[in-house]
This record gives C-alpha cells, sequence and structure tokens, in this order.
C-alpha cells in the first residue's frame, strides 16, 4: 500500500525495487535548479515506476511519488533482473513498457510546447482516470498546475470550465468524471496517442 505522497525514490538514488500500482498513481517529476517541479509521466495499472532504473543498476535522474495513494507491489530489483535473464518473453514486455513510458513522456513535452490549458488538463485527468480505474479520485489544483505546466490560476480556469460544462466535478480536492466522452473530445490527440500505446501491450499480454 502507497499511501499518498510518499517519495518511492529521488534523482541520485539505485534503486532496489520495481513497483507495479494497483489501485495507486505514481508521479515521475523532473526537478529544476530553483525546485520547481514538472511531471513528465504518470503510471498506475499498466505498467510499473522504476522499470529503466532498476533492469540497468543506474541512478534515477528524476523522483518519483504517489500522486494518488492505493495499493502497489514492491518487487526487488535484482530478483526482476534475474528473472529477465532467465525469460525473453518478460525481456521483450520489459521493454515495451519502457518504450511506451518513453513515448509518453516525449509526447507530453510536445503536447505542453503546442497545446492550450484546457486540452492538456483533459489528456491528464483521462490518462490518471485510466491509471486508477475509479471515475473519482483526490486530485489538487496545485498538483493539476504541475500536470499541465502552468500556474495554479491558470489551470484553476481550466477545470472551471470542464466543470461548468460538466465535464467534471471537482470540490475539495476531489475530481469525478461525469462524462468521459466529452472529456476525450475536450482533450488533444496526444492521449489518444499515449493511450494507444499501452492499449497494444495490453493486446500484447493477452493474445
Amino acid at each position: 500500500m502507497l499511501d499518498k505522497g510518499v517519495v518511492l525514490f529521488e534523482p541520485g538514488e539505485i534503486l532496489d525495487a520495481i513497483y507495479f500500482p494497483g489501485g495507486a498513481c505514481v508521479s515521475i517529476v523532473t526537478i529544476l535548479a530553483d525546485g520547481r517541479t514538472v511531471e513528465s509521466a504518470s503510471v498506475g495499472r499498466e505498467s510499473a515506476a522504476g522499470l529503466l532504473e532498476a533492469i540497468t543498476n543506474q541512478a534515477a535522474t528524476v523522483r518519483a511519488f504517489a500522486q494518488i495513494g492505493g495499493s502497489a507491489m514492491r518487487i526487488p530489483a535484482v530478483l526482476y533482473r534475474a528473472r529477465m535473464l532467465q525469460s525473453p518473453a518478460l525481456a521483450q514486455l520489459t521493454m515495451l513498457h519502457v518504450r511506451a513510458n518513453s513515448v509518453q513522456a516525449e509526447q507530453g513535452v510536445a503536447c505542453n510546447a503546442a497545446h492550450d490549458v484546457p486540452a492538456r488538463l483533459a489528456r491528464w485527468l483521462l490518462m490518471t482516470h485510466d491509471r486508477v480505474g475509479s471515475t473519482s479520485f483526490p486530485l489538487t489544483q496545485d498538483y493539476m498546475a504541475v500536470m499541465t505546466g502552468v500556474q495554479r490560476s491558470t489551470v484553476s480556469l481550466a477545470a472551471s470550465a470542464l466543470k461548468k460544462r460538466r465535464l467534471i466535478d471537482y470540490s475539495r480536492g476531489q475530481v469525478t468524471i461525469l462524462d468521459r466522452p466529452g472529456l476525450q473530445r475536450q482533450a488533444c490527440e496526444c492521449y489518444d496517442i499515449i493511450a494507444s500505446q499501452f492499449e497494444s501491450l495490453r493486446a500484447t499480454v493477452n493474445g
């Protein structure tokens, strides 16, 4: 079980474990010199946090923490690496997950540079919904600002606009998705690009 806000690893750390969220959602953030943080990816039930760092046994360059508390499994990195050497199928699946998480981070950079705040916020809300598997989850305006890379006042206006259109409800740090199809229409194409990576992974596992 991961409590909300608990830090899994910090920049410079050699990871001793990989985290597989169940109901939790883990945020991956880059820490700037002035102390600001920018989220590059989020990880939920679709993947794992710390995969690349653990399998390469290299120091982390980012911080990972539980954005939303919930269930998670913790597997020692040394055991996972040993199992990968024994199982080509696991090694291939792991690389596919690393690739999908890399695509998420790359697409997020392009999205923050090219798309407006309401579309970016809609994308992140949809992704969080996918990762925790619940239509209602805790999410503060301060963290929405980190997610979208804008000031709190700007994201507050965007969240209010989504609420006014009855796409979401938002009160006391709790977000509820009211109209997912409508929210998908509001989101930019980046959501579909990122989501398709993990859909392909699910098809690979189930196939």
